[in-house]
């Protein structure tokens, strides 16, 4: 084989491979309010008042694709500064393009359309919850998304504010025993508030994170905060709304679909 020949082939190699890597399937999400996009710069309105939304993160773990036979199978993640094999954290702290991510990258070079639906937890495994987060892999090294070794991670972390005000919601596990709060539970905690969502696949591929689902009517105010205690009143209708389904749900198929 002549020299031309040989370096058209390591070049079509080449190209083979970076397509490869490049077209793994892409699983999209997006944060809505009452329909519309949420954006860093531009506020909401909630109960006649105008909130920004400073930092929205979630962890989404244990993804699940079930096929057009009913079968459910485990889907490893593309390893990235923002994904494990089995965790990612999806958001946005609005401090640019840098701290946005809202995508699950798979491993692996699919096609989605051979899919039907799509589960997940919203959340951390308990295997990986607790662990030193100097000693994990990114994004699990996040400590702005970690409270102490007995709770573990933030699973979402919600922040908004008003001219007057502030709010927030911290999701997380609590009820957790442990030697010290620097000690890891050898346990489940008491209250995981790990919660599982089940969804259809759509036309686009995307699942919305509906805002306005979540937080609902509640009127938002540091007093009105959550950091998941389980005698927190404020806590209990953003629990409750975490676990409905249908066109109520928090996650759902988006809007386009």
């Amino acid at each position: 084989m002549d020299s031309k020949k040989t370096v058209y082939l390591f070049m079509m190699l080449f190209v083979f491979g970076c397509s490869k890597n490049n077209n793994s399937a892409i699983l999209m999400f997006e944060p809505i309010y009452n329909g519309q996009i949420i954006e860093c710069n531009n506020k909401i309105n909630h109960q006649n008042k105008a909130w920004l939304v400073n930092q929205l993160q979630f962890f989404i773990s244990q993804v699940q694709l079930q096929n057009r036979q009913g079968n459910w199978q485990n889907m490893a993640l593309a390893k990235t500064t923002k994904q494990t094999e089995n965790t990612a954290l999806l958001g946005s702290t609005c401090q640019g393009a840098e701290f946005e991510h809202w995508q699950l990258n798979f491993k692996d070079d699919f096609s989605l359309a051979d899919f039907q639906a799509v589960r997940f937890s919203l959340g951390v495994p308990f295997e990986q919850n607790h662990l030193n987060p100097l000693q994990q892999p990114s994004p699990l090294n996040d400590s702005s998304m970690f409270w102490i070794w007995q709770t573990g991670h933030k699973f979402l972390r919600l922040e908004m504010s008003s001219g007057a005000d502030d709010w927030l919601f911290h999701l997380g596990s609590t009820g957790c025993k442990s030697q010290s709060v620097m000690r890891a539970p050898n346990d489940a905690c008491l209250y995981p508030n790990v919660f599982q969502f089940q969804l259809p696949l759509g036309k686009s591929n995307t699942i919305a994170f509906d805002l306005s689902k979540l937080i609902g009517e509640l009127p938002l105010a540091m007093a009105t905060s959550c950091q998941s205690e389980h005698d927190n009143p404020a806590c209990r209708p953003l629990f409750t709304r975490l676990i409905e389904t249908g066109k109520q749900a928090v996650f759902r198929v988006s809007i386009d679909d």
